[in-house]
């Protein structure tokens, strides 16, 4: 792993490690199952679908073309997903750059068919229904 990815790991690991890693609340829970299912999509390349099944956070900040290619020039040539262990989750009410609400910010540390160490942060948000919908991903 390179200096900087270990940097971003680090970094990672700090943020969620102020909550506690095995938080059994019931939102992390829910979130969590969401992400998972939000996740399978991703990994077998529905990307219109799940934009479709995301909060409206980031339905509003990207359009469906954008994020295809963002994510087939991002994730399509790493190969299919080997493994993804969660490294932690924090809840937060109040994040940067976007509504407040209630969010949980979930690390994984991912291996890929043609690529390992990577780190992908999935930002789960309870919308106005009382649905848990994701609302950020990026992959490092």
């Amino acid at each position: 792993m390179s200096r900087r990815a270990n940097r971003r790991a680090v970094w990672l690991v700090l943020l969620i490690s102020s909550a506690a890693c095995a938080d059994d609340s019931e939102a992390v829970v829910a979130a969590r199952d969401s992400v998972n299912a939000w996740l399978e999509l991703i990994d077998t390349s529905q990307f219109s679908e799940s934009l479709g099944r995301a909060s409206p956070v980031l339905q509003n900040a990207i359009t469906d073309k954008s994020w295809n290619r963002s994510l087939r020039g991002s994730r399509s040539p790493l190969g299919a997903v080997q493994s993804r262990k969660l490294l932690g989750a924090k809840f937060s009410e109040d994040l940067p750059g976007v509504p407040q609400g209630d969010y949980v910010i979930f690390g994984f540390a991912s291996v890929f068919e043609n690529q390992d160490n990577i780190i992908e942060t999935v930002t789960a948000k309870k919308d106005a229904d009382g649905i848990w919908r994701v609302a950020g991903y990026f992959i490092r």
